[in-house]
Order: structure tokens, then sequence, then C-alpha cells
């Protein structure tokens, strides 16, 4: 019989279901309004298990928590701002349903009513449950850095003067609200969509997992000598890379290889990790080093890209794995890629500069200005895709984004991460 739990006087925390459940999943999917408590998450995530994690962003939430929450592998945080109440927790086919949130008062202290769902009876209303998170899970925007930053200065700012806490957090975010029969219009317009669809691609899979895979090379010292000038986000770029010429050859390689967890994700990589340390062709070209730093000469800067010719510009992107993988659209090899790139965008280095200025160097979020590159007329270039895109971002701003090309994408995907590949 399905059990409740309330933090009552017989000591039935709903912490205790919680991590009991917790204990036996491989995903946890939660939503509460209100977060405040981080540590089960982490734990969680600690012990190899997939969280998903959606929380408001109200005054009771703790940017403080949330800031915990950020980049750790396996954890994906989205949020809501308003019209959000559902208090699920999910652990693979069992689930915890009622008044709690993620909160001290919610886990231990306040009188809550919750009901434990771990009964072969009970698969019906889990897969309903599901159903609802997935609902809300899908209306939520990723919590990236930037979002996090402006959410915690409102909150401070609410903290000091008393106004409509939650216009005020919406005013700084914009709205994020689930669906609902009572809300006029829920349709989303397709740039949203889109830009929601390359947030999650960016901050759900490729940075998480980019991220795992730099963290078991420090972690196991499996590091190359020759490598130690270029920084860890570019070794384990060349990891990567390693991986994907040595053994997902093929695109039927990485497309058919197996989802793995994160436990056999390590045992794999740390194996291919001491393999590509002591091998002698490490797929590392020569002139890799100086590739970087003519990036970073060129493009490290607003006022580098001005002063920049077209010289700089081109040798700048001939030094992006990702601007050369567009030679497969362009006849006659690499000495007329340049030529073809600055034809087609009609020879204009002013547009050329105002673009990736914009790129890596310009204000507001990054995924935005991603899109715009690749979408908007006013700044999309061609011969230019999302991945050159990406791995110039990442070349120049690591910490922000990893430099990411296609080589990468497909090697993670062939390690068993569930990324796009393509």
């Amino acid at each position: 019989m399905s059990q409740i739990f309330s933090n009552g006087p017989r000591q039935d925390y709903v912490i205790k279901p919680f991590e009991k459940l917790a204990h036996g999943a491989s995903r946890l999917y939660l939503a509460a309004p209100y977060f405040t408590k981080a540590e089960p998450i982490l734990e969680a995530a600690k012990k190899g298990k997939s969280v998903q994690l959606l929380i408001g962003l109200n005054e009771a939430t703790s940017p403080q928590a949330l800031a915990k929450t950020q980049g750790i592998p396996g954890i994906a945080v989205r949020y809501l701002t308003s019209r959000f109440h559902a208090k699920i927790f999910l652990f693979d086919e069992f689930a915890l349903l009622g008044s709690s949130n993620l909160t001290d008062g919610g886990l231990y202290s306040n009188r809550e009513a919750v009901i434990c769902l771990d009964q072969p009876e009970d698969a019906d209303a889990v897969e309903e449950i599901r159903s609802l998170f997935l609902e809300l899970w899908d209306a939520g925007h990723v919590l990236t850095k930037e979002k996090l930053d402006a959410f915690t200065k409102t909150h401070a700012d609410l903290r000091r003067r008393r106004p409509n806490a939650e216009k005020e957090i919406e005013d700084a975010l914009g709205k994020a609200e689930p669906p609902n029969m009572n809300v006029a219009s829920h349709e989303k317009s397709k740039e949203r969509i889109f830009l929601e669809s390359l947030r999650q691609q960016v901050y759900e899979q490729y940075r998480p997992a980019f991220n795992e895979v730099t963290a078991i090379l420090e972690q196991g010292n499996h590091r190359r000598k020759d490598l130690a000038d270029v920084g860890i986000s570019n070794e384990t770029n060349r990891f990567l890379n390693y991986v994907r010429l040595t053994h997902a050859i093929g695109d039927e390689s990485w497309r058919t290889a197996p989802l793995r967890s994160p436990e056999q994700r390590r045992i794999v990589i740390e194996n291919y990790a001491r393999e590509w340390v002591e091998a002698a062709d490490n797929k590392v070209p020569e002139d890799y080093a100086a590739w970087l730093l003519t990036v970073k000469r060129v493009f490290g800067s607003r006022e580098s890209i001005h002063s920049a010719t077209k010289e700089d510009i081109t040798e700048g992107l001939m030094s992006l794995h990702a601007f050369l993988e567009q030679l497969r659209f362009v006849k006659g090899g690499a000495k007329n890629l340049p030529p073809e790139f600055w034809k087609r965008n009609n020879d204009n280095i002013d547009r050329v500069k105002n673009t990736i200025t914009h790129l890596v160097h310009g204000s507001g979020d990054f995924i935005q200005r991603l899109h715009d590159v690749i979408y908007d007329p006013a700044f999309k270039l061609a011969l230019f895709g999302r991945f050159c895109a990406l791995e110039l971002y990442g070349t120049i701003k690591p910490e922000e984004c990893p430099p990411m090309n296609g080589r990468m994408a497909k090697a993670l995907r062939f390690l068993g991460f569930d990324v796009k590949g393509t």
C-alpha cells in the first residue's frame, strides 16, 4: 500500500523516501516551485544519477542553492517564473507526489502531505505524472549563468525592498510559465522554440558532456605533455578528436553507439585516455598550438577584430577545424576555401568583422547571438555554420562554452552521451 509522509511526530520525514528512491534510480525528474536545498540533488549526481531539475524563480528560491547545481555533470536545470505550483519527484518508475518543495521545510520540518507511489498498482498513475512533468519541463527555460546572475541580482534587490516580487523577476528574466487553460495563449514563436532548443543543446548536452570528459582527464591525470600549454578545454578537444578519428570511424559507429551510464562512460573514457596519452599518433597537428594563438590573437578582443586585416581574418578562420570542414562545399581543396568564403560574403570585411564581434564579444545572451549569426540575415555569413561559431566562441571563452565542433559532438555520442551528433 502507498504511504503518506508528512514530517510529523512519527518522524515520517519526506527526505526518507526521497533518499531511498533516489538510491535505487538512475534518473531523477524533480519539479518544485521553491528550491533551497541542493544537497540531495548534488548527492544523487555524485553517485552518477541523471537529474532533470525544474524549479520556480521567485522570492522563496535560493540563488545560492541554484549556483551549487551549475556545471555539475548529470544535472540539467530549467525554470518557470509563474503559474507553476506542481511538486513532482520521479525516480525511474516510482514517484513522490504532494505538497513538499525542495526546501528544508518541505523535506524535513514543515507539515506536508506526500504520497509515495512505489507499488505495482501505481504504475499507471506514475506514467500520468511523468507525462505532466515532461509537459512542464518542455515549457521551462534553461537556467544559464546569465539567467542565474540576473536572478541573483534581482533576488538581492528584493530582499532590500518588497515590491511585486513576481513582476520584478519576470521583468529581469522574461516570463516562463507552463500551459494552463486559463491563460489566453501559449503559442510559442518559431524563434523562441528554436532558441530554447539551441540553448538546451549547448547547456544540457554539449557543455555537461564535454565537462564530464574534462573532469575524467584531470582526475586521472590523463594529460599529454606536448599539450601542456594549450589549456585543459583544448586538450579535451584534442582527445575527443582522437576518439573520433581512431575509434568512431564512419557515421554508423557513432549513430548506433549505445547510450551509457556515467559509470560506464568513465570506464570507456579512461581506457581511451590511457591509450591516447601513450599514442605516437595522437591526431594533433604539429601547428595546433600555433592555430590557437592565431585565433586568440585575431579574435580575442573587439579591438583585435577591428584592427585585423582581411588576411588576418582569413588566417584566424583557417585555424578553426570547423571552418576547414566547409571544404566539402568548395571545389579545389583548402587553397580555394578562403576566396570562396570572401566571394560568397561579397568581400565585405566590415560585415564579417561585425558578425564575429557580435558573436564573441556582444552583450546579452550568448545563445541569442549564436542564433543571430546562424539565421539572422543581418549577421549570417556563408560558409560559417553552427559549429564554426561554437568552436570560435569556445576557443576564446572556454569557461562559458567548450570549443565544440562536429567531430567533438560525434565523439561524445560515440562515448555514450545523449547528445546530438550533427
